[in-house]
């Protein structure tokens, strides 16, 4: 935690708690900014999270994604490049000391256009493969931007609409300067080993309730099935096929949350052949039985 951010933390919270009264999550009018606010340790359920940045302003929280687990506080910026299953525990809350987060959706486009517009991109961040998640103290430049942006909130929608692209767009440059800039180039770079994945996953994503080989899914990207599994692996923290499950998975939990669908039903939407199996797999995931969940 830098000094600057401790000087402009009461600053962030004096701008985004009057906009949040309740404990829970709030849309904004910046597009992909979401604000959070956690009065009491809380654990999430498990769901697909889309690529992201959290802006921790205040409280400590867990986040899980794939079979990596990280710890974060206030001052921090944790980045999730590749969509993950997910969930997350608020280590550090109270009524008088609420969590509170400002949780920007990942814009590849913003990202590349400012990556190709530098001067060099390092050859060594485009052949290495990386994992999707990192964790970093906010730059005294973040700082300003996020700062700018809480503020920015609290206008009208029209200086929103018009000033907050810039601002985000600043964000994202400072971001290159950080240490997650490896992490940053791996995503965005079409021709990097990380973005080949993420081709795959949107792939599996389209796909999850199909019989899938690695042999399939390598050939997808060009690349043979031991380098394709260990990519994955290494982005992910999951094999393809664990990345399959925890898909067709989540998509069961929605169906029986959402639609009116018994549970063998369920099961066979998603590519479960044997309904045991997807009561095993799906108790063991979630914690509890399919039927719990209608």
């Amino acid at each position: 935690m830098t000094n600057y951010f401790k000087e402009k933390k009461q600053d962030l919270l004096n701008a985004l708690l009057p906009l949040m009264p309740e404990s829970k999550s709030y849309d904004t009018l910046v597009d992909g900014l979401l604000i959070v606010k956690r009065e009491q340790t809380i654990e999430s359920e498990v769901c697909l999270q889309q690529p992201i940045f959290i802006f921790s302003v205040q409280g400590q929280k867990r986040y899980a994604a794939g079979s990596e687990v990280i710890d974060y506080r206030q001052g921090q910026i944790v980045f999730q490049g590749a969509p993950m299953p997910c969930s997350s525990y608020v280590l550090k809350a109270s009524v008088e000391e609420p969590y509170v987060a400002m949780v920007l959706t990942l814009n590849m486009q913003i990202l590349t256009e400012l990556i190709y517009a530098s001067e060099d991109i390092n050859s060594s961040y485009i052949n290495q493969s990386y994992s999707s998640l990192g964790v970093i103290d906010v730059s005294d430049d973040l700082v300003d931007c996020f700062l700018r942006l809480a503020k920015l909130l609290n206008q009208n929608s029209n200086d929103i609409k018009i000033l907050s692209p810039l601002i985000i767009k600043e964000m994202y440059y400072y971001l290159l300067k950080t240490p997650l800039r490896e992490k940053l180039v791996s995503f965005a770079v079409a021709s990097s080993q990380n973005n080949k994945i993420l081709k795959a996953v949107t792939y599996l994503k389209e796909n999850y309730s199909k019989k899938l080989s690695i042999n399939d899914l390598a050939d997808t990207v060009n690349m043979s099935p031991a380098t394709f599994h260990r990519h994955f692996k290494m982005v992910t923290t999951l094999s393809p096929i664990q990345y399959q499950k925890s898909l067709r998975l989540l998509e069961a939990a929605r169906i029986l949350q959402y639609e009116n669908a018994n549970v063998s039903e369920t099961a066979y939407r998603v590519g479960y052949e044997s309904l045991s199996q997807f009561t095993r797999e799906y108790k063991r995931y979630f914690q509890t039985t399919p039927k719990k969940k209608q």
